[in-house]
């Protein structure tokens, strides 16, 4: 479509009408809004929901239903930690494997990269070379 064949008038209307659109569909919003407020309200009310107005993580398994962030005392950083033995050198996965085996719980597809990722960041640990590291103490 050509915009120098519709003349001004037609561009006009075209552009109130989506404005009226627009504002349609910015109520909607906020009445879906707040009304999910208030459905979140009752959860938390029953003890569902941490608290009023938060949503809790949630990801979809394979199938398509809702998976929930699985719940931990500690961060993946202390139970690594608290999994290997100062000076023992590990790779990403045996150090996943050695944080289940103690009862950390994921929900996570690519828990190995998240494991990863903490060894790097986390000052506890050494990179000794590329994708082992060492508990230092």
């Amino acid at each position: 479509m050509n915009l120098k064949a519709i003349d001004t008038q037609t561009l006009a209307a075209e552009l109130r009408r989506r404005e009226k659109s627009q504002k349609k569909l910015l109520n909607k919003r906020t009445r879906l809004l707040k009304e999910l407020a208030e459905v979140e309200a009752e959860l938390a009310a029953f003890g569902s929901l941490p608290s009023a107005g938060r949503s809790v993580a949630v990801g979809r398994t394979a199938t398509g239903t809702p998976r929930r962030r699985a719940q931990n005392d500690v961060t993946l950083g202390d139970a690594l930690a608290q999994a290997m033995e100062i000076r023992a050198i590990v790779t990403p996965s045996e150090a996943a494997k050695l944080v289940m085996a103690n009862g950390y719980k994921t929900t996570s597809k690519n828990f190995a990269m998240m494991v990863s990722n903490t060894l790097a960041k986390d000052k506890r640990f050494k990179r000794i070379s590329r994708g082992q590291y060492e508990r230092i103490g």
